[in-house]
């Protein structure tokens, strides 16, 4: 054997780059799914209020999900898009009309999205600057850590990619003192994630509708974790419609588990680009498609937005002055399958303590925040379970 080799790792060494912290990672192993559960490898059963990440829109398996995928990759597993696909139209054409859009550009992450977005900004523009949102979240990609202000993501990369101002998210007479000649777009989520579930002020989006088109800037939405009907409408934005934006980015909820994303533009913003400027080799494949129609036909088929506003509706009863109202539970922000539970403590030993009762869920930025994104399809019996589990780990 040569010396000069590194030794072989040892057969209990993970060969994954570690790139969660040990006290983020589950302490349990999980098996498989059905519906809005999870089994871990005892076959504890857990209701999923996280949808790893917000992306489970559909739950674990959806017979129609399945059957979609199954069919296409009996049919054609994969050809790159220099080969014109009925399946790759028809999945566009269904995502511009839901998102109430023109064109679409698929790709394979939401990061991947906004990255093009920005760069479709910039050249429709000619000018470099972004103006991105305080406590906002768009990636870990070079171009997406620039507009992304949080410190704890953007500090071990500096210096980041690009020109950009940050104003405090919801603030109109800050953003409008941002704005000049130099600036390409404003990038803003129209329900802060990561953030803790933060919701603008009512007529921020339409204002910034408004103060892009007094400086020629472009409108761009981050729709990562909002998009393709998760908080009760087809894109969040659609709660003010007059904030009509230039381009969106989705993912996560979109492929509900196939891992897909996309960028929707306006006919204008479609004019600006050429071929050769945009490409993605696993971006518009086949089975991405097909899982895409497959969740736009479930969402319409089974009347997913009124569920998701019905789940909300549920949880919101949880804050103070509700009917279920919860004591230690402070407020409950967003809606639709994207909520954060506030409480009056630290929310991780709750996350903990509410795995034990069989539910999973997520936290936020905000230390105080449960963050929750369960899938639209989430029964009743799993609403009870929650009430009666957060109210014995908050008594």
């Amino acid at each position: 054997m040569n010396a000069s080799l590194p030794a072989p790792p040892e057969p209990s060494m993970s060969a994954l780059l570690p790139t969660l912290s040990p006290t983020s990672l589950l302490p349990i192993e999980l098996v498989r799914g059905a519906g809005a559960q999870l089994f871990d490898s005892a076959d504890k059963a857990y209701w999923d209020f996280y949808g790893g990440h917000a992306v489970a829109l559909l739950g674990q398996g959806h017979p129609a999900w399945v059957a979609a995928i199954t069919e296409q990759a009996q049919t054609l597993s994969f050809v790159t898009t220099v080969a014109p696909l009925t399946v790759r139209d028809d999945a566009a054409r269904a995502l511009a009309d839901f998102g109430r859009m023109d064109r679409v550009f698929f790709v394979n992450s939401g990061a991947e999205a906004n990255e093009a977005a920005l760069k479709v900004a910039r050249k429709a523009t000619g000018r470099e600057v972004i103006v991105a949102m305080e406590s906002g979240f768009h990636g870990r990609t070079m171009a997406c850590l620039g507009v992304t202000q949080s410190g704890r993501y953007r500090s071990q990369h500096s210096p980041v990619h690009g020109t950009v101002r940050f104003v405090p998210y919801g603030d109109l007479d800050a953003l409008a003192a941002a704005l000049d000649d130099t600036v390409a777009g404003v990038l803003i989520e129209p329900m802060q994630g990561i953030a803790g579930v933060i919701e603008p002020p009512a007529g921020f989006l339409a204002g910034a509708r408004t103060l892009c088109d007094e400086h020629g800037a472009t409108l761009i939405f981050d729709e990562v974790q909002t998009g393709v009907g998760r908080t009760g409408l087809p894109f969040a934005w659609h709660a003010e419609p007059t904030s009509q934006p230039d381009l969106v980015t989705c993912g996560k909820s979109l492929g509900a588990g196939f891992p897909v994303a996309a960028l929707l533009l306006t006919e204008a913003m479609s004019a600006t680009t050429s071929p050769g400027e945009h490409g993605t080799t696993f971006g518009a494949a086949p089975l991405a498609c097909a899982a895409v129609s497959a969740v736009l036909q479930t969402v319409a088929r089974d009347d997913l937005l009124a569920g998701a506003l019905r789940i909300g509706e549920a949880i919101a009863s949880f804050a103070p002055g509700g009917a279920h109202a919860i004591p230690g539970v402070s407020a409950v922000r967003g809606r639709g399958c994207l909520l954060g539970v506030v409480l009056d403590r630290p929310a991780k030993p709750v996350v903990a303590a509410l795995r034990e009762h069989g539910i999973i869920a997520g936290t936020a930025n905000d230390p105080h925040c449960l963050r929750l994104a369960p899938p639209a399809i989430l029964p009743a019996e799993a609403l009870t379970d929650l009430h009666a589990a957060l109210r014995a780990c908050l008594d």
